[in-house]
C-alpha cells in the first residue's frame, strides 16, 4: 500500500488519537481521529494456572481479531499494537507511543503521537 494515497483513517480503538504533524508550510498542528463506533480487539484463550499472592494467574493465548474490516482501497484501519502485531497487513495501522514517537505531558500521559507503526 502506498500510504501517500490514504483517503481516510478508521479509528477502531476506544479512544480518541490525536497526531503531532508539521504543515507544508512548516507550522505544526495536532489532528484528532475521534473514537470510532466499533472496536477491533484480540479474542483471547486464557487458563487458570495459579496465584501470586492470592491473585490468581491465568495463561493467555492470543487469538484472531474480532470486528476487523476487510480491506477498502485508500482507507486505513488504525488499531491498538497487538492488533497490528497480529494482523500483519497493510492498512492496518496503530500509533507510535514509545519514547521516540509520543509527546508527553509533565506526568507522562501522551498528548500526541508523531507516528503510525505497521508491523507487516
Amino acid at each position: 500500500m502506498k500510504w501517500e494515497k490514504v483517503k481516510k483513517f478508521v479509528n477502531l480503538t476506544p479512544h480518541e488519537l490525536a497526531f503531532w504533524i508539521k504543515t507544508p508550510d512548516g507550522s505544526e498542528k495536532i489532528i484528532r481521529v475521534p473514537k470510532g463506533d466499533s472496536i477491533v480487539r484480540l479474542d483471547n484463550c486464557c487458563e487458570y494456572a495459579g496465584s501470586a499472592l492470592g491473585i490468581p494467574v491465568v495463561c493467555c493465548k492470543e487469538g484472531k481479531p474480532h470486528n476487523l474490516p476487510a480491506p477498502e482501497e485508500g482507507v486505513v484501519y488504525l488499531v491498538s499494537s497487538l492488533v497490528a502485531k497480529k494482523v500483519l497487513r497493510d492498512d492496518v495501522l496503530c500509533p507510535d507511543t514509545s519514547d521516540d514517537g509520543a509527546i508527553r505531558d509533565g506526568n507522562g500521559g501522551i498528548i500526541a503521537v508523531k507516528r503510525l507503526q505497521n508491523f507487516r
